[in-house]
Protein backbone atom coordinates (compact mmCIF):
# COMPACT_ATOMS: atom_id res chain seq x y z
CA UNK A 1 0.00 0.00 0.00
CA UNK A 2 2.81 2.31 0.48
CA UNK A 3 4.44 1.47 -2.59
CA UNK A 4 0.90 2.44 -4.15
CA UNK A 5 0.70 5.87 -2.32
CA UNK A 6 4.15 6.55 -3.10
CA UNK A 7 3.82 6.31 -7.28
CA UNK A 8 0.58 7.92 -6.71
CA UNK A 9 2.30 10.62 -5.19
CA UNK A 10 5.34 10.50 -7.43
CA UNK A 11 3.14 10.99 -10.39
CA UNK A 12 0.98 13.80 -9.05
CA UNK A 13 4.44 15.66 -8.71
CA UNK A 14 4.99 14.86 -12.17
CA UNK A 15 2.17 16.10 -13.86
CA UNK A 16 1.80 18.70 -11.28
CA UNK A 17 4.13 21.12 -13.88
CA UNK A 18 1.54 20.14 -17.06
CA UNK A 19 -1.66 21.00 -14.71
CA UNK A 20 -0.26 24.46 -13.79
CA UNK A 21 0.65 25.30 -17.52
CA UNK A 22 -2.37 23.61 -18.69
CA UNK A 23 -4.43 26.22 -16.65
CA UNK A 24 -2.40 29.20 -19.71
CA UNK A 25 -3.57 29.91 -23.15
CA UNK A 26 -1.00 31.65 -25.57
CA UNK A 27 -2.64 33.40 -28.55
CA UNK A 28 -1.37 35.55 -31.66
CA UNK A 29 -2.60 38.55 -33.53
CA UNK A 30 -0.83 39.61 -36.44
CA UNK A 31 0.85 42.95 -36.91
CA UNK A 32 2.39 44.51 -39.41
CA UNK A 33 6.10 46.44 -38.91
CA UNK A 34 8.18 48.99 -40.41
CA UNK A 35 11.46 48.01 -40.56
CA UNK A 36 13.85 50.08 -41.87
CA UNK A 37 16.26 50.05 -45.33
CA UNK A 38 19.80 49.69 -44.67
CA UNK A 39 20.68 52.41 -46.82
CA UNK A 40 19.44 55.65 -45.81
CA UNK A 41 18.40 57.94 -49.21
CA UNK A 42 19.32 61.58 -48.84
CA UNK A 43 15.85 63.64 -48.08
CA UNK A 44 16.80 65.90 -50.72
CA UNK A 45 16.37 63.02 -52.98
CA UNK A 46 12.79 63.04 -53.87
CA UNK A 47 12.83 61.46 -57.58
CA UNK A 48 15.13 58.32 -59.40
CA UNK A 49 15.21 57.01 -62.35
CA UNK A 50 15.95 53.58 -63.03
CA UNK A 51 18.05 52.22 -65.77
CA UNK A 52 19.60 48.90 -67.15
CA UNK A 53 23.03 49.52 -68.01
CA UNK A 54 24.29 45.76 -67.65
CA UNK A 55 26.13 44.00 -70.88
CA UNK A 56 24.00 40.55 -72.02
CA UNK A 57 25.30 37.60 -70.29
CA UNK A 58 27.84 35.10 -71.35
CA UNK A 59 29.26 32.70 -69.21
CA UNK A 60 30.67 29.08 -69.68
CA UNK A 61 28.39 25.61 -67.53
CA UNK A 62 25.06 28.66 -67.59
CA UNK A 63 22.66 25.65 -67.27
CA UNK A 64 23.88 22.42 -66.09
CA UNK A 65 22.00 19.30 -66.44
CA UNK A 66 22.04 15.81 -64.43
CA UNK A 67 19.75 13.17 -65.37
CA UNK A 68 20.58 10.34 -63.90
CA UNK A 69 24.03 10.21 -63.05
CA UNK A 70 24.99 11.34 -66.81
CA UNK A 71 26.16 15.71 -66.84
CA UNK A 72 24.98 17.90 -69.79
CA UNK A 73 26.06 21.74 -69.62
CA UNK A 74 23.60 24.23 -71.91
CA UNK A 75 24.84 27.29 -73.12
CA UNK A 76 22.64 27.96 -76.13
CA UNK A 77 19.66 29.30 -73.66
CA UNK A 78 20.46 33.19 -73.07
CA UNK A 79 17.97 35.97 -71.71
CA UNK A 80 19.30 39.01 -73.12
CA UNK A 81 16.94 41.07 -71.42
CA UNK A 82 17.12 39.65 -68.22
CA UNK A 83 18.94 43.20 -66.73
CA UNK A 84 15.86 45.39 -68.49
CA UNK A 85 13.40 42.54 -66.92
CA UNK A 86 15.04 43.12 -63.24
CA UNK A 87 15.10 46.90 -63.98
CA UNK A 88 11.16 47.07 -64.83
CA UNK A 89 10.42 44.66 -61.88
CA UNK A 90 12.29 46.97 -59.35
CA UNK A 91 10.83 49.60 -60.54
CA UNK A 92 7.53 48.37 -60.25
CA UNK A 93 8.25 47.31 -56.81
CA UNK A 94 10.03 50.57 -55.43
CA UNK A 95 7.02 52.38 -57.21
CA UNK A 96 4.00 50.82 -55.30
CA UNK A 97 6.27 51.81 -51.82
CA UNK A 98 5.16 55.41 -52.18
CA UNK A 99 8.94 56.44 -51.07
CA UNK A 100 9.98 58.98 -53.69
CA UNK A 101 7.48 61.30 -55.36
CA UNK A 102 8.04 59.55 -58.55
CA UNK A 103 9.82 56.54 -59.73
CA UNK A 104 10.91 56.53 -63.55
CA UNK A 105 12.14 53.71 -65.67
CA UNK A 106 14.20 54.37 -68.81
CA UNK A 107 12.51 52.26 -71.39
CA UNK A 108 15.79 51.29 -72.89
CA UNK A 109 18.47 49.14 -72.29
CA UNK A 110 21.98 51.57 -72.45
CA UNK A 111 24.59 49.35 -72.40
CA UNK A 112 24.22 47.35 -75.37
CA UNK A 113 26.18 45.57 -78.41
CA UNK A 114 28.35 46.67 -80.48
CA UNK A 115 29.37 49.51 -78.69
CA UNK A 116 29.06 48.39 -74.94
CA UNK A 117 31.20 46.19 -72.91
CA UNK A 118 30.38 44.34 -69.65
CA UNK A 119 31.19 45.93 -66.21
CA UNK A 120 31.05 49.22 -67.57
CA UNK A 121 29.74 52.16 -65.12
CA UNK A 122 27.81 55.03 -66.02
CA UNK A 123 29.68 57.95 -66.63
CA UNK A 124 28.93 61.65 -64.95
CA UNK A 125 27.77 62.91 -68.12
CA UNK A 126 25.75 60.10 -69.12
CA UNK A 127 23.76 60.79 -65.13
CA UNK A 128 24.04 63.95 -65.82
CA UNK A 129 22.04 63.70 -68.76
CA UNK A 130 19.69 61.31 -67.85
CA UNK A 131 18.43 63.30 -64.41
CA UNK A 132 17.76 65.95 -66.70
CA UNK A 133 16.03 64.55 -69.08
CA UNK A 134 13.46 63.36 -66.20
CA UNK A 135 14.01 66.18 -64.21
CA UNK A 136 15.04 64.10 -61.34
CA UNK A 137 17.42 64.05 -58.24
CA UNK A 138 19.23 60.32 -58.87
CA UNK A 139 20.19 57.38 -60.99
CA UNK A 140 19.28 53.64 -59.90
CA UNK A 141 21.38 51.84 -62.42
CA UNK A 142 21.33 48.19 -62.80
CA UNK A 143 25.64 47.22 -64.09
CA UNK A 144 26.17 43.36 -63.88
CA UNK A 145 24.41 39.99 -64.33
CA UNK A 146 25.12 36.54 -64.04
CA UNK A 147 22.68 34.37 -63.87
CA UNK A 148 23.36 30.01 -64.05
CA UNK A 149 20.79 27.24 -63.19
CA UNK A 150 21.30 23.77 -62.25
CA UNK A 151 18.16 21.12 -63.09
CA UNK A 152 18.62 17.68 -61.28
CA UNK A 153 16.79 14.21 -62.56
CA UNK A 154 16.27 11.16 -61.15
CA UNK A 155 14.65 7.31 -61.22
CA UNK A 156 14.22 6.27 -57.44
CA UNK A 157 13.10 3.20 -58.50
CA UNK A 158 9.59 3.95 -57.33
CA UNK A 159 9.35 7.63 -58.29
CA UNK A 160 10.52 10.28 -60.93
CA UNK A 161 12.13 13.20 -59.16
CA UNK A 162 13.37 16.92 -60.47
CA UNK A 163 14.69 19.85 -59.17
CA UNK A 164 15.79 23.26 -60.89
CA UNK A 165 18.01 25.69 -59.06
CA UNK A 166 18.38 28.86 -60.43
CA UNK A 167 20.86 31.68 -59.12
CA UNK A 168 21.16 35.39 -60.03
CA UNK A 169 23.88 37.60 -58.98
CA UNK A 170 23.44 41.59 -60.28
CA UNK A 171 25.15 44.86 -59.08
CA UNK A 172 23.08 47.81 -58.27
CA UNK A 173 24.48 51.76 -58.27
CA UNK A 174 22.86 54.49 -57.14
CA UNK A 175 24.25 57.96 -58.35
CA UNK A 176 23.47 61.69 -57.29
CA UNK A 177 23.68 64.73 -59.40
CA UNK A 178 27.20 64.74 -59.74
CA UNK A 179 27.43 61.52 -60.91
CA UNK A 180 29.22 60.36 -57.61
CA UNK A 181 28.38 57.09 -56.46
CA UNK A 182 25.70 56.95 -53.54
CA UNK A 183 25.48 53.03 -52.43
CA UNK A 184 26.51 50.69 -54.61
CA UNK A 185 25.39 46.90 -53.72
CA UNK A 186 26.10 43.24 -54.94
CA UNK A 187 22.95 41.21 -54.79
CA UNK A 188 22.51 37.76 -54.46
CA UNK A 189 19.37 35.38 -54.59
CA UNK A 190 18.00 32.00 -55.94
CA UNK A 191 14.97 30.55 -56.19
CA UNK A 192 13.60 26.62 -56.45
CA UNK A 193 11.40 24.33 -58.18
CA UNK A 194 10.78 20.80 -57.25
CA UNK A 195 8.36 17.97 -58.40
CA UNK A 196 7.90 14.43 -58.21
CA UNK A 197 5.83 11.72 -60.69
CA UNK A 198 4.51 7.77 -60.59
CA UNK A 199 6.94 5.88 -62.93
CA UNK A 200 4.01 5.95 -65.38
CA UNK A 201 3.51 9.94 -65.07
CA UNK A 202 6.79 10.92 -66.44
CA UNK A 203 5.13 14.93 -65.91
CA UNK A 204 7.28 17.35 -64.99
CA UNK A 205 4.86 20.09 -65.51
CA UNK A 206 5.50 22.02 -62.35
CA UNK A 207 9.02 22.71 -63.40
CA UNK A 208 9.84 24.89 -65.91
CA UNK A 209 11.67 25.39 -68.77
CA UNK A 210 15.02 26.85 -68.52
CA UNK A 211 14.33 30.38 -70.26
CA UNK A 212 11.16 30.63 -68.43
CA UNK A 213 12.91 29.85 -65.15
CA UNK A 214 15.45 32.92 -66.00
CA UNK A 215 13.17 34.75 -66.94
CA UNK A 216 10.98 34.58 -63.25
CA UNK A 217 14.14 34.97 -62.04
CA UNK A 218 14.74 38.50 -63.40
CA UNK A 219 11.44 39.51 -62.12
CA UNK A 220 12.52 38.06 -58.85
CA UNK A 221 15.69 39.34 -58.22
CA UNK A 222 13.62 43.29 -59.15
CA UNK A 223 11.26 42.67 -56.28
CA UNK A 224 14.09 42.87 -53.30
CA UNK A 225 16.50 45.38 -54.12
CA UNK A 226 14.13 48.60 -52.94
CA UNK A 227 14.23 46.58 -49.17
CA UNK A 228 17.93 48.43 -49.24
CA UNK A 229 16.72 51.72 -50.10
CA UNK A 230 13.27 52.60 -48.96
CA UNK A 231 11.53 51.54 -45.65
CA UNK A 232 9.05 48.23 -45.51
CA UNK A 233 6.67 46.67 -43.64
CA UNK A 234 7.31 42.94 -42.67
CA UNK A 235 4.42 40.69 -41.66
CA UNK A 236 4.90 38.94 -37.85
CA UNK A 237 3.14 37.25 -35.35
CA UNK A 238 2.58 38.85 -32.03
CA UNK A 239 2.03 36.63 -28.79
CA UNK A 240 -0.03 37.12 -26.05
CA UNK A 241 -2.01 35.79 -22.74
CA UNK A 242 -6.05 35.00 -23.17
CA UNK A 243 -6.39 32.95 -20.62
CA UNK A 244 -4.93 32.54 -16.61
CA UNK A 245 -6.78 34.80 -15.09
CA UNK A 246 -10.89 35.26 -15.35
CA UNK A 247 -10.67 38.54 -16.38
CA UNK A 248 -8.65 37.59 -19.52
CA UNK A 249 -11.72 36.80 -21.15
CA UNK A 250 -13.22 40.26 -20.69
CA UNK A 251 -9.57 41.93 -22.14
CA UNK A 252 -10.13 39.02 -25.30
CA UNK A 253 -13.73 40.52 -25.68
CA UNK A 254 -12.25 44.17 -26.14
CA UNK A 255 -9.32 42.77 -28.44
CA UNK A 256 -11.85 41.67 -30.87
CA UNK A 257 -13.71 44.98 -30.90
CA UNK A 258 -9.62 46.52 -31.52
CA UNK A 259 -10.28 48.33 -28.89
CA UNK A 260 -6.58 48.09 -27.09
CA UNK A 261 -6.87 51.23 -24.54
CA UNK A 262 -9.82 49.13 -22.50
CA UNK A 263 -8.40 46.01 -23.07
CA UNK A 264 -4.93 47.37 -21.42
CA UNK A 265 -6.93 48.35 -18.67
CA UNK A 266 -7.73 44.85 -17.58
CA UNK A 267 -4.81 43.87 -17.83
CA UNK A 268 -3.31 46.52 -15.24
CA UNK A 269 -5.95 45.49 -13.21
CA UNK A 270 -4.90 42.14 -13.02
CA UNK A 271 -1.00 43.56 -12.69
CA UNK A 272 -1.84 45.12 -9.49
CA UNK A 273 -4.18 42.73 -8.02
CA UNK A 274 -2.61 39.52 -9.30
CA UNK A 275 -0.54 36.84 -8.02
CA UNK A 276 3.06 37.15 -9.51
CA UNK A 277 2.46 34.51 -12.36
CA UNK A 278 -0.79 36.36 -13.25
CA UNK A 279 1.47 39.62 -13.03
CA UNK A 280 4.12 38.69 -15.71
CA UNK A 281 1.73 37.91 -18.05
CA UNK A 282 -0.63 40.63 -17.91
CA UNK A 283 2.78 43.20 -17.55
CA UNK A 284 3.74 40.97 -21.12
CA UNK A 285 0.20 41.70 -22.56
CA UNK A 286 0.32 45.59 -21.49
CA UNK A 287 3.91 45.18 -23.55
CA UNK A 288 2.25 44.82 -26.68
CA UNK A 289 -0.36 47.33 -26.02
CA UNK A 290 2.06 49.61 -25.88
CA UNK A 291 4.12 48.23 -28.88
CA UNK A 292 0.57 48.27 -30.83
CA UNK A 293 -0.20 51.85 -30.04
CA UNK A 294 3.64 52.89 -31.28
CA UNK A 295 5.19 54.11 -27.61
CA UNK A 296 7.80 51.22 -28.37
CA UNK A 297 9.96 52.52 -25.32
CA UNK A 298 7.72 52.16 -23.10
CA UNK A 299 6.47 48.66 -24.53
CA UNK A 300 9.99 47.46 -23.58
CA UNK A 301 9.70 48.62 -20.37
CA UNK A 302 6.23 46.24 -19.60
CA UNK A 303 8.30 43.27 -21.16
CA UNK A 304 11.42 43.97 -19.33
CA UNK A 305 8.82 43.15 -15.96
CA UNK A 306 7.31 40.69 -17.51
CA UNK A 307 10.79 39.04 -18.23
CA UNK A 308 12.21 39.58 -15.21
CA UNK A 309 8.77 38.33 -12.89
CA UNK A 310 9.16 34.93 -14.90
CA UNK A 311 12.90 34.56 -14.41
CA UNK A 312 12.21 34.53 -10.72
CA UNK A 313 9.68 31.61 -10.68
CA UNK A 314 10.93 27.86 -10.59
CA UNK A 315 9.97 25.44 -13.70
CA UNK A 316 6.83 24.20 -11.13
CA UNK A 317 5.04 27.70 -11.91
CA UNK A 318 5.92 28.54 -15.34
CA UNK A 319 7.25 26.40 -18.40
CA UNK A 320 10.81 27.37 -19.91
CA UNK A 321 8.99 28.48 -23.18
CA UNK A 322 7.13 31.70 -20.95
CA UNK A 323 10.76 32.54 -19.74
CA UNK A 324 12.01 32.36 -23.27
CA UNK A 325 9.05 34.05 -24.65
CA UNK A 326 9.76 37.26 -22.67
CA UNK A 327 13.23 37.38 -23.36
CA UNK A 328 12.62 37.16 -27.25
CA UNK A 329 9.99 39.86 -26.71
CA UNK A 330 12.08 42.10 -24.74
CA UNK A 331 14.86 41.73 -27.34
CA UNK A 332 12.65 42.17 -30.85
CA UNK A 333 11.03 45.34 -28.87
CA UNK A 334 14.58 46.69 -28.22
CA UNK A 335 15.79 46.35 -31.47
CA UNK A 336 12.77 47.93 -32.50
CA UNK A 337 13.51 51.01 -30.28
CA UNK A 338 17.30 50.81 -31.72
CA UNK A 339 15.71 51.14 -35.57
CA UNK A 340 13.42 54.39 -34.57
CA UNK A 341 15.92 56.96 -34.96
CA UNK A 342 17.27 55.51 -38.62
CA UNK A 343 13.36 55.49 -39.69
CA UNK A 344 12.96 58.78 -38.83
CA UNK A 345 15.55 59.98 -40.76
CA UNK A 346 13.94 57.88 -43.70
CA UNK A 347 10.53 58.89 -43.17
CA UNK A 348 10.34 61.65 -41.11
CA UNK A 349 9.48 62.21 -37.62
CA UNK A 350 5.38 61.79 -38.06
CA UNK A 351 6.48 58.19 -37.79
Amino acid sequence: MRIANKLKSGLFFALLPMLLYSCVTVSTIPLEVMRPANYSVPPDILSVVVVDFSYPYRGDSTHVLLISGTTTVVDTIWVDDFGMRVVESMAVELDNRAFFDSVFLHPVSLNRPPAGRPDLPLSPNQVKGILEEYNAQAVIALESVTYRSRFQGANTGQFYYASLDANSRVLWKMYNAEGQTMDAYLQQDSIFWDNSDALNANNFSSIPGLRYAMEALADFMGKYYPDRIAPYWESQRRSYYSTGHHLFSRANDLLRANNWEHAARVWYFVFDEGNDKQKAMAAFNIALSFEVAGDFVEAAAWAEVSKNLFEEMSTFRVSSLDKVRSVMYTEELNERIREIQKLEEQVGAGL
